[in-house]
């Protein structure tokens, strides 16, 4: 069977979880041929060719009119695919157009709460949570076209890693009683990174905090100054940001709490539509923290494994926050946070993935 993966982009924050999946699919089942088709430039292309899979890169012309859009009617007629899978709007719009005129199957994964509009060509949706699944149902879609399949995370390659985390601890002259909060995602103004500053700026504590941010994004510059204002004059309080990391799990080891902050804001992009940075912290061990919305209420059970706070509300995120710092280290919430996380492991949303393929192609 050929899968023709469609991501219309050339960089994608979670590249790894994905092409992590496409290569437990090949292990399974060595029948599976996966075709990656995605724009030029970047590192999409390079880090899929390196995994080993075969890439084609498109850009369309006019994306916002499939029909003139012949260049992917060319991918076809070349790969032959049984199944097309699109990642993101602008490709479910192009693929879906596509494979309804050539009669093949799309199965379109909808990342985010988009306009129904992109998805009406496609065979099936994929929800990655319960959220987006209600989302597409709102936008006219029956429960029948809807799947629900979350974002894969390898939780093997998470478990928690002593040398790593003493070693980059160390290496950022972290003390042995300071404690370590750790944010990382793309600095957009949905993300509500800002709230996080001003939450660990605004606690009470004795001991040290460390907010370590991992990534990058057009809100650094103003989050980086936002940040020297808030801290200023607070003995135990360190900020510091590190660029996007191609490999996560260091920052996450030396980590002793994982926040997730998100604005809940219609329009504005968010929430959060599953969390893929939260289910990598569970699989390292992490007791996280998170506002109560989108994808998050799938992976978060409030004082089970993190907690929750109310969505977009400083106030809040700086109570659970103080509520979170006195009971860290929790042995019993890290152990439930590896526990969850491997609900969702890649072999079982591969299993998911394949089947779902297979009843595509028949």
């Amino acid at each position: 069977m050929r899968i023709l993966h469609y991501v219309d982009e050339n960089n994608l924050s979670w590249s790894k979880p994905w092409l992590d999946l496409l290569a437990k699919i090949r292990e399974m089942d060595s029948s599976i041929e996966h075709f990656v088709v995605c724009r030029p430039g970047g590192t999409l292309a390079e880090r899929a060719r390196e995994e080993g899979f075969k890439v084609l890169e498109y850009r369309p012309m006019f994306a916002w009119n499939p029909a003139l859009c012949r260049g992917f009617d060319n991918l076809l007629e070349e790969i032959k695919p049984d199944v097309i899978h699109t990642r993101l709007s602008s490709a479910a719009f192009i693929g879906s157009y596509w494979g309804k005129k050539k009669n093949i199957p799309v199965a379109a994964t909808v990342d985010k709460f988009p306009k129904g509009r992109y998805y009406a060509n496609s065979t099936l949706l994929i929800a990655p949570s319960t959220a987006i699944a209600k989302h597409m149902e709102s936008q006219g879609f029956s429960t029948d076209r809807i799947k629900v399949v979350a974002n894969p995370v390898a939780v093997k390659k998470y478990e928690p890693n002593l040398k790593e985390r003493e070693k980059l601890r160390n290496q950022e002259d972290v003390k042995p009683s300071e404690l370590v909060i750790l944010g990382m995602g793309r600095f957009v103004p949905w993300k509500g990174f800002d709230l996080l500053i001003r939450a660990v700026g605004a606690l009470g504590a004795d001991r040290p905090i460390s907010l370590w941010l991992v990534g990058d994004g057009p809100m650094r510059e103003e989050l980086v100054k936002l940040a020297e204002e808030v801290f200023r004059g607070l003995s135990n309080r360190r900020v510091k940001f590190f660029p996007f990391a191609k490999d996560v799990r260091p920052f996450l080891w030396a980590s002793d709490l994982f926040v997730q902050p998100s604005y809940h804001v219609p329009g504005s992009g968010g929430p959060e539509a599953f969390g893929i940075a939260l289910l990598e912290a569970m699989a390292s061990g992490l007791p996280v923290v998170a506002f109560a919305c989108g994808g998050t209420l799938d992976l978060v059970r409030d004082g089970h494994n993190g907690w929750l706070a109310e969505p977009g509300n400083l106030d809040s995120l700086r109570e659970v926050l103080q509520k979170a710092l006195h009971a860290v280290p929790d042995e019993a919430k890290s152990l439930n946070a590896i526990e969850e996380a491997k609900r969702y492991d890649v072999a079982t949303i591969a299993e998911k993935s394949l089947e779902l393929y297979r009843e595509l192609a028949r």
